[in-house]
């Protein structure tokens, strides 16, 4: 891994890559106060709770059910991809608790805080959110999902209820030395999440424009129709329950509905 490998994403990023990536957390902080009516730690902490194994689109129509119907999701027969540990962990949010006491794992720890507050509430304690596409872009190339669980940046919470995250903070550490050396090249302050969100966005693009040179792959095809099926589905539901949402922050793939 290196920042080099960071700072050569953000070289291949468009104009709009660039200024979508520098708002991602922004505008995300945007819709977990409107789903969560004005609550954007409850909003924020939701949408964390429903991200693993799950895109963007599909976790935030997922955090807007919970909310509007106030009760956790999840489980056999919920008709919802996310597991029963997920329904009890909404509960719990909804219950008045703290994500911080509900969330585990750096990632979706770091994840939660950034759309809460629409970026670092501390500059000078720089969180990034790495995914496995957070994590390729270090790598300098799309890694798989069995290469990226073999990755020790899970972290775990220790028995006094602070998180282990060394391996994951070292990731970081090259996110934000990146964001120097870019913040060098343009002339003005990035910081190392929205590092993370523009080369994030590149690293999608990449990985579609090789799908689509390559031939999709039956696995490719699933995926497709599921964000597709998404983004129907979510479009719907801000239509009817959300009118004043008008921008959600994307993934750097074509739509695909």
């Amino acid at each position: 891994m290196s920042h080099e490998n960071i700072v050569w994403h953000w070289e291949q990023a468009t104009p709009d890559e660039i200024a979508q990536g520098m708002r991602w957390y922004a505008d995300a902080h945007h819709v977990a106060t409107a789903i969560a009516n004005g609550d954007a730690h409850l909003g924020a902490g939701m949408l964390a709770i429903y991200s693993p194994q799950q895109g963007w689109i599909g976790n935030v129509l997922n955090a807007a059910r919970v909310l509007r119907e106030r009760k956790g999701i999840g489980g056999p027969g919920s008709g919802m991809f996310a597991t029963t540990g997920q329904k009890n962990a909404a509960d719990r949010l909804l219950s008045g608790e703290r994500y911080e006491d509900i969330l585990n794992g750096p990632k979706i720890r770091d994840f939660a805080h950034l759309i809460e507050f629409g970026g670092d509430q501390d500059p000078d304690a720089p969180r990034v959110v790495i995914d496995r596409h957070a994590l390729s872009v270090a790598h300098g190339r799309a890694l798989t999902s069995d290469e990226y669980d073999s990755a020790p940046v899970d972290g775990f919470r220790r028995k006094d209820g602070s998180v282990n995250r060394r391996h994951y903070d070292h990731v970081v550490s090259l996110y934000r030395r990146a964001a120097e050396r870019i913040s060098d090249r343009v002339g003005k302050r990035v910081s190392a999440h929205q590092a993370q969100a523009v080369t994030w966005l590149v690293r999608q693009r990449l990985n579609q424009q090789a799908e689509q040179q390559r031939g999709p792959t039956r696995l490719d095809r699933g995926r497709n129709r599921a964000r597709a099926n998404s983004e129907r589905a979510w479009n719907d539901f801000r239509t009817n329950h959300l009118p004043g949402l008008a921008n959600c922050p994307g993934t750097g793939y074509q739509s695909a509905a």
